[in-house]
Parts: structure tokens; sequence; C-alpha cells
């Protein structure tokens, strides 16, 4: 294989790869534009093997590997690493994602190379044993990140708007109940809620501490999907105000902070999101899950 052959294949699967994972990271299983860049994917990846296939190992490989095993390996692989990378953002899907992705690779490259050199029974052992590590360390991780309360209990407050929403979110100081935990919310550049996915329990009254980590102006936004998705189009129209004053929003300036009292009444899922301009676009919003 020459130099160039070689570099444009492994450009190509690599590529596939990584938009695989940009799929995942950014809501395959809810957007249509994911699930396009996924199946942009699998063809590239699909594409470099069968360069590699034209000029090496062409006698072991046939076109069912490329073509079955192939897209079986582009997911995997896609899979694991996309939800790796942001397992901190959304750990209820990475907490199935990462292991399935694991097991998907491992079967593609047993079968594609290694069919022939190791034993069905030591497949089975290596699986049993690695799959239980990944798994255990999916849910070691999810459950660090999923609602993990906060250690800083702090009362530090970024704009007006925030003070005003910590008044009058659902009620005023001397209606709210007491609040039962603190859950902080990190907002990034990389238009990324972190935790972007947690739950709480129905009744309970949670203060959302909200910290900016980026160098822009972000906000938070508490609603169904259909309020929130309705708000979103309402922020494309020219006219529209981006500056929030609703007690279900808080508005928070580049390295501040802010917070939010919640009480959360209703099971269900309730969704979050940002509306600062391209924001929600870009993939800015999350969910809470309300169990009974």
């Amino acid at each position: 294989m020459s130099f160039a052959t070689n570099h444009t294949a492994t450009l190509l699967k690599y590529g596939g790869i990584s938009f695989i994972a940009g799929a995942v990271n950014h809501g395959m299983f809810s957007e249509t534009r994911s699930v396009i860049t996924a199946l942009f994917g699998v063809c590239f990846y699909l594409l470099g093997s069968w360069l590699e296939m034209r000029v090496q190992d062409a006698q072991r490989q046939s076109w069912a590997d490329v073509l079955g095993v192939g897209i079986v390996s582009s997911i995997g692989l896609g899979f694991f690493t996309g939800g790796l990378q942001h397992f901190p953002d959304s750990p209820d899907r990475s907490l199935w994602v990462v292991p399935l992705g694991f097991t998907l690779s491992l079967l593609a490259m047993y079968y594609m190379d290694w069919r022939t050199r190791m034993s069905v029974n030591r497949l089975i052992t290596y699986a049993l044993f690695s799959i239980a590590v990944v798994s255990g360390a999916s849910a070691l991780a999810w459950s660090q990140l999923t609602g993990h309360p906060a250690d800083d209990h702090g009362h530090s407050h970024g704009t007006a708007e925030a003070q005003k929403a910590e008044a009058h979110a659902h009620g005023s100081d001397v209606s709210t109940p007491p609040v039962t935990r603190t859950i902080t919310v990190t907002m990034s550049d990389d238009m990324r809620f972190t935790p972007a996915n947690w739950q709480v329990t129905s009744g309970e009254t949670v203060r959302i501490q909200l910290v900016n980590a980026g160098k822009v102006r972000h906000e938070f936004i508490i609603g169904t999907e259909a309020e929130l998705k309705a708000h979103a189009a309402e922020m494309k129209t020219p006219s529209a105000a981006h500056h929030h004053h609703d007690s279900n929003a808080v508005s928070v300036d580049a390295g501040a902070q802010g917070e939010l009292v919640w009480t959360f009444t209703d099971a269900g899922v309730l969704h979050i999101a940002c509306f600062e301009p391209g924001h929600y676009d870009a993939g800015m919003r999350g969910t809470i899950s309300v169990l009974p």
C-alpha cells in the first residue's frame, strides 16, 4: 500500500468513526441531522476499508467482511468513543452506549481478524471479563455524574435575572418549601450543560446552582418539551427579546454564577435549554427526569 493510499484510507476510516461519535454526542436517537451524520460516517468508514482491501490482504478480507462487519465495527467504535467523550454531558445515554460500542467493536474485530487465530472459548472468557469491567466503570461514572449533589452551597448570583428567579420560582421565599439539595450545572462555550441529564424525585425542592465557565453569556431555562420548542421558534423571530425575566429562566454572564430554586411537583420529564442566539441549535439542551 502506497503512503498516499494508506493516509487516505486512514483519514476515511477515522473520519467516519468521528462522524458517528459526533452523531451520538448530539442526539443521534432524536434528531434527523444526527442520523444523517451517522450514515455519512458509516459510508466513510466503508470507503476507507475498501481502499485497504484493494491493496492489502485482499485474499483474506471479503466484501462480506467490509460491508457487514465493517458497519458493525464503525458503529461500535463510534459509540464507544462518542460515549466516552460526552459522558459528563449525557451520562444516561453514555451508560449504555459505551458498553454497547465496546461489545460491537470486540465482536467485529474478532470476526474480521481473529476468528481463525483465537478459539471461541478464549473469546468468551475475554469478552465476559472486559465487558463486565467496562459496564462497571460506566455505572460508576453514571452514579457520580447523574444528579450528584454539589459540595458548594453558596448563594452568589450572576445577574439581576438570577436574583429575581431565585425569589419567584414557584412562589416567594416564604411559600417555597425548604431546599432538599443542591445540584451544580456548569455551562460552557462548547454549548453544553454539565450534567445535561439528571434525576430528581417528585416533591423535591432543588437549588440549581449555575456556573458559567465560558466567555459568553449563557442561560438556563426549564420547562416541558413543547414549551421549550415553542420558545425556540419564538426566539428566531426578529422581534424576540433575548434576555429573560421569567421565573423559569436564569441568565448568567461569562465567568459568573446564578441559581434557581425549583419545586418538582409532577413525575415526568422536564427539559432545559439555553436560548442565547445559536446556542439551542448547537445542542445546548438537556433533560430532568422527575421520578414518582
